[in-house]
């Protein structure tokens, strides 16, 4: 990638560390971007055609339509955020895309009047010194040091700025190389769940442009799909040798654990059953003889990680469940001399721990150590000869040896998972969108028949409408981390507050007399004042609370709780700060009602009811799924709830009634969903889009 600043118009453009500068503010692009940014600006008042485009930034691979108009969507919007006034890439009718402003070779120097720096001809770069880097803009901070010792750039720093400074663990090392990405795969849709031989072989997921997902195989510059049908492939892993793979099948309700040859070519067979809704992941030995791999027994249960030998057909159970972590193991990566075990088990949001296992042959695994890290790991890699590679949300880590984060990478999109192979290292990257829409509870139950009511190009989730139905609150991604924003009817979307750090998926609710919302994060529970924007702690950390509802009055609200060594409902009064427990055998998510408590169950389905003066229990709901925990509602006298792959219902609590439809199911429909009087509110996601990419180890 190109070394040199540019100047267009009014933005500085940093091919080598992909990003736009204006004023001190910076924006971050994809790889793709940069590079078809940087086609552009050789080419400045010319049209480039996309002859030349797919040429020069997808090197001669066949693309689609769709997958160039997004890149120059993207780019577009990029350039607007930092300087809206200008427009920056005019689409020429059949010859191609242009770049309007005048593009010009940087001297770093003094700043001129925007703030920015003096442009100069490109013609007058011939004495710069191939190695110069550009001084710190203002506003963003760049460790450097001398040349002449080393160059050392914290790559997430220059890529991200103050969103990576804000969610930066604190002491990390910095990566003493600058690490330019080359894409491996430019498909329209998205690439995902990705693993690989020594030799090269590169196994994935590739979700297409249709929503349909299949497993492919990478092997030299050609991709093919391995399976066709009816049939659902899912979480594949590709052993060592290239001979192999493990995938799970899922066909109806039966869920299998499959091998299937490779080299040479053979019949599949299946190795166990699995649970419908556990996601398996594998990684293998280092001589393919036997692989280990995490299930769990259904969605209430943590993940275990398991040993399974292909010759004996042995199964192993290695870890227990950990009381600190409700989910269980999130990743795991056998080292390459096959020596040690790392597992990754979720804590909390931005906080994981690390647990390492001795592996010794014909001995069980020996727990060595444990260390907990403030980050959330999504996926593990243990390349040959290298330290273990780590993957959080947007970041890729090192592990040194005194159990430190060392800064390797940061993404401009969020990375799904990485695999490695011949000093490589891949990783699979992913954009999510999802739109908020609106359909009248008068009208048709067919989502097709709603109105888009919020959109923007990231995450708009978790709908929250009063009951007059004049004030939507959601979260969304806007501005790189969770926000909570608000939208009055017939009025513009403005955000209303960001969330304390770690800023996150939070679930949220309207309080009693909806002039507050509460949520909680880390333990603790906030409430934040529509009025004002004041945000305040209400319950400390260590009262471990999770799901938070309205109270039966303004003074009050419900929350649930492990801290007595199981979910349990809790009242809180806001008055005295006193805390009553409510159930003994079990809630999750509830609301009060008069004397009577509606809450639903952390292990088990159905929806329960509580006479709290009589401590009588009895099931309310059997046909009420555990995932109802986030949006279900009680409103006047009848319940919300969804039903998996049937829609959202309501139900009145006192008569022996059948539940009434008011939204029926679609693919693109997320469970995340908020009922007024007037409508019904609801998230539908839009197909992901995201590539692999490749580092080269340092």
């Amino acid at each position: 990638m190109d070394k040199q600043l540019w100047q267009l118009g009014q933005l500085i453009f940093d091919p080598q560390r992909r990003t736009l500068q204006h004023s001190g503010r910076q924006s971050t692009l994809e790889p793709r971007q940069a590079q078809l940014l940087l086609l552009l600006a050789r080419h400045a008042n010319e049209p480039v055609s996309r002859e030349q485009l797919i040429s020069e930034v997808w090197q001669g691979r066949v693309v689609s339509e769709s997958a160039i108009n997004r890149a120059v969507s993207l780019l577009r919007k990029a350039c607007t955020r930092l300087d809206p006034a200008t427009e920056y890439i005019a689409t020429i009718p059949k010859l191609g895309y242009c770049l309007l402003p005048d593009a010009r070779l940087v001297q770093p120097g003094a700043t001129t009047v925007s703030g920015i720096m003096p442009a100069t001809p490109v013609r007058a770069l011939n004495d710069t010194p191939p190695d110069t880097v550009a001084a710190d803009p203002p506003g963003i901070t760049i460790k450097q040091m001398t040349i002449g010792l080393a160059l050392i750039i914290t790559v997430a720093i220059a890529a991200a700025g103050w969103v990576w400074q804000q969610s930066m663990p604190a002491g990390l090392a910095g990566q003493n190389t600058v690490l330019i990405p080359t894409p491996v795969t430019s498909f329209d849709g998205a690439e995902f769940d990705i693993s690989s031989s020594d030799d090269g072989q590169l196994l994935y997921h590739r979700r297409n442009a249709e929503g349909n997902i299949q497993l492919w195989l990478r092997s030299g510059q050609q991709n093919k799909p391995l399976i066709a049908g009816p049939l659902q492939a899912r979480n594949g892993s590709i052993s060592p040798d290239g001979n192999k793979l493990v995938y799970r099948r899922l066909d109806g309700n039966q869920c299998q654990i499959m091998l299937m040859p490779l080299r040479p070519a053979g019949p599949e067979r299946a190795l166990f059953d699995c649970p419908h809704d556990s996601v398996f992941e594998a990684s293998w030995g280092p001589a393919s003889d036997y692989f280990f791999y995490r299930l769990r027994q259904d969605k209430t249960r943590p993940y275990l990680v398991y040993r399974y030998q292909l010759a004996t057909t042995h199964q192993q159970q290695l870890t227990l469940a950990d009381p600190a972590s409700f989910s269980g193991a999130a990743a795991l990566a056998v080292a390459a001399n096959g020596r040690q075990l790392a597992v990754a088990s979720y804590l909390s949001a931005q906080r994981s721990r690390l647990s390492f296992y001795l592996l010794a042959e014909g001995q069980s695994p020996i727990l060595r150590h444990t260390v907990d890290l403030d980050i959330e790991v999504v996926d593990l890699n243990w390349p040959a000869d290298q330290p273990l590679v780590l993957a959080a949300s947007h970041q890729l880590f090192t592990l040194t040896a005194d159990s430190g984060l060392n800064h390797l990478f940061y993404s401009q999109q969020a990375v799904n998972s990485i695999t490695s192979s011949g000093g490589r290292l891949y990783f699979a990257d992913q954009q999510q969108q999802a739109d908020i829409w609106r359909l009248p509870l008068s009208a048709s139950t067919d989502p097709a028949a709603a109105s888009l009511y919020i959109e923007s190009s990231r995450l708009d989730i978790l709908p929250r409408v009063n009951q007059p139905d004049s004030e939507l609150l959601f979260l969304t991604t806007r501005h790189g981390l969770h926000q909570i924003w608000r939208k009055p009817y017939n009025s513009p979307e403005q955000m209303l507050a960001a969330i304390p750090a770690p800023a996150s998926f939070i679930r949220f609710s309207w309080s009693f007399d909806e002039r507050s919302i509460y949520f909680s994060q880390q333990g603790a529970i906030y409430q934040l004042e529509l009025a004002t924007g004041q945000l305040t702690q209400l319950i400390e950390p260590e009262h471990q609370a999770y799901v938070v509802n309205p109270g039966p009055d303004k003074n009050s609200l419900i929350y649930s709780s492990n801290k007595s060594g199981d979910w349990q409902l809790w009242r809180y009064q806001l008055q005295g700060a006193i805390h009553q427990q409510l159930t003994s055998r079990g809630g999750y998510s509830g609301y009060q009602q008069a004397q009577m408590l509606y809450y639903s169950k952390f292990h088990q389905d159905g929806l329960w009811q509580l006479d709290l003066s009589s401590g009588q229990e009895q099931l309310l709901l059997a046909d009420f799924d555990k995932i109802n925990w986030l949006n279900w509602q009680l409103q006047d006298e009848s319940i919300i709830y969804y039903q998996p792959g049937t829609g959202v219902f309501r139900k009145l609590l006192a008569a022996d009634t059948e539940p009434t439809l008011l939204l029926a199911h679609s693919a693109e429909l997320v469970h995340q969903y908020s009922v007024s009087n007037q409508a019904i509110y609801f998230v539908k996601r839009q197909l992901p889009q995201g590539d692999i990419y490749q580092l080269s180890l340092p």
